[in-house]
């Protein structure tokens, strides 16, 4: 159960992706890092970074799988049944679909070299250059056109251009935000200026010097969830909060443990009644209104943690 095999060897562990889910919302996944001290020469500390995919089931609590990852590869989404992974292969890129239920291949890099040839000839090494969006991957290709494929055809769409600067947009605020809420590109700057007006709110002011972050908003709502350190010490814990914008209150405050220095702030995804929170080597699903933890998991050992 011992992730990455760096048993008695203490590593801090950061998100490498978003956290996704399936359909269902049963099933989470998302790839983490775990870097490993490998010692000291001359003064320098040497890490050596350890990379996986984890799924949690989330109505258990349990382990639904892992499988080693490589630092060359990035989560791009749920799409065609499966969550589709980018692999950079020099200055080449190519693209796989893993299982969400098993960790399995659905389609092999192979599998779309074949059956895709004209996806993979124009696809790019750098994964920030695409994004999934309800279902579609848009992306610019290596010819400097901007493309949408279904999982069946490929066909050049100049509204690619706008998610991808939509994505890179307001994930610069929002880490994650564009996976979660799937949404028309023109509410981005409302959905910007919604979370900065969140942090001049004077009851988030009183964290001010405690590094707070806006790491989830609900436009419809009016909603935002507020990370902050719970001192100015690196090694803190951190609380989140779920702040109301019409109240102008806080509706409920929960400390969700140490985050290490390389991450700074948890990794949320948004379901429809809950939050899945990844924070340092834990990963917790809270109840958004009565912030009631149903899932305690420990990433490190990959195992429930017993209340």
């Amino acid at each position: 159960m011992i992730v990455f095999g760096l048993a008695g060897r203490g590593f801090p562990i950061k998100s490498d992706s978003p956290i996704y889910t399936d359909d269902s919302q049963s099933i989470a996944v998302q790839m983490v890092q775990g870097s490993e001290n490998n010692g000291t020469s001359n003064g320098i500390t040497h890490l050596i970074a350890h990379h996986l995919l984890v799924a949690v089931n989330l109505q258990t609590g349990e382990k639904q799988w892992t499988k080693s990852a490589s630092y060359k590869e990035t989560l791009l989404g749920e799409f065609m049944g499966g969550v589709l992974v980018h692999h950079r292969d020099d200055e080449f890129g190519q693209l796989s679909l893993v299982d969400m239920g098993t960790g399995k291949e659905l389609l092999s890099k192979k599998d779309f070299r074949t059956q895709h040839p004209s996806l993979i000839a124009i696809l790019s090494n750098n994964a920030h250059q695409m994004a999934v969006l309800e279902n579609h991957l848009y992306l610019e290709g290596v010819d400097g056109k901007f493309y949408r494929f279904d999982g069946k055809t490929l066909s050049e769409d100049a509204k690619a251009q706008d998610y991808l600067s939509a994505r890179f947009f307001i994930e610069t605020e929002l880490p994650g935000y564009f996976a979660t809420h799937p949404q028309p590109v023109e509410d981005y700057q409302t959905i910007r200026d919604f979370s900065q007006a969140v942090l001049t709110e004077p009851a988030i002011q009183a964290y001010e010097n405690l590094q707070p972050k806006v790491v989830d908003v609900d436009i419809i709502e009016k909603t935002a969830l507020v990370s902050y350190r719970q001192t100015q010490r690196e090694s803190a814990e951190h609380m989140l909060l779920l702040y109301d914008m019409n109240k102008h209150q806080v509706l409920w405050e929960r400390n969700i443990g140490i985050i290490n220095s390389q991450q700074q702030q948890p990794t949320v995804r948004t379901l429809e009644n809950s939050y899945v929170i990844q924070a340092g080597d834990r990963l917790l699903v809270l109840d958004k209104k009565m912030n009631k933890r149903s899932v305690h998991y420990h990433l490190r050992w990959n195992r429930p943690i017993d209340e």
